[in-house]
């Protein structure tokens, strides 16, 4: 009980930290984690594992950074429609108020867990809505793509990110407007996360690919 209450403690205190990384990233530097990308994490584990800890960690995150949905332009290949019939285990979210709500069933009647998230709901209520970084939610397909086209400014430094929801691999490309190969992360997970440095202001294509056998519904953003 004594190392829950601590790694509690240890996740409230965590989101301040992930603020003091995106001040650095104003200044030129790269936080050492994405918030988008860790709190999509925290969810991913805590559907697939039954942890309510997982979700309020990752609640607190989207909380403490300001992350927020929104249907980023230039969006190709989406595909919502028609995939019920697969075979689906995982499940992914970045809404606060429903990782928190999610955590609470699971939490029981665990007075410990419902105290701290409570304590995080709390927080919530009085926050009020602060302006952060964008997400898009969206499914890639089978074996398929999606693909954004969207606009980067020359000399500043550039990142995009997905997580997708554990069931499969998916890989993110990113490409010039003339087509040209700029990077890539091609690990076998479906965590990617791409950064460069634009020579001038320009559209670049970014592609991900899911290399697995059912759609993964994924989140995506971009600085």
């Amino acid at each position: 009980m004594k190392k829950l209450i601590l790694f509690a403690a240890m996740v409230l205190s965590f989101g301040t930290m992930m603020a003091q990384e995106q001040k650095e990233e104003l200044k030129g530097q790269m936080p050492k984690q994405d918030p988008i990308s860790l709190a999509a994490q925290l969810s991913r584990y805590g559907y697939a594992n039954q942890s309510p800890m997982a979700l309020v960690q990752a609640a607190q995150i989207v909380l403490d950074n300001g992350i927020q949905q929104r249907a980023i332009e230039g969006r190709q290949g989406a595909a919502h429609q028609a995939v019920a019939a697969d075979k689906k285990a995982g499940q992914i979210s970045l809404d606060a108020t429903q990782l928190l709500k999610d955590a609470r069933e699971l939490a029981g009647k665990d007075k410990t867990m419902l105290s701290v998230i409570q304590r995080v709901e709390e927080n919530q209520a009085q926050r009020g809505r602060v302006s952060g970084p964008y997400y898009d939610s969206d499914i890639c397909r089978a074996n398929s793509s999606v693909t954004y086209r969207l606009n980067f400014r020359g000399g500043e430094v550039a990142r995009a990110v997905c997580s997708g929801d554990g069931d499969t691999d998916l890989d993110m490309y990113v490409y010039d407007e003339n087509d040209n190969f700029i990077t890539k992360d091609d690990d076998y997970t479906d965590d990617c996360i791409c950064t460069w440095n634009p020579k001038w202001t320009g559209i670049f294509r970014i592609v991900i690919r899911n290399r697995g056998n059912v759609y993964n519904e994924y989140v995506f953003g971009t600085n």
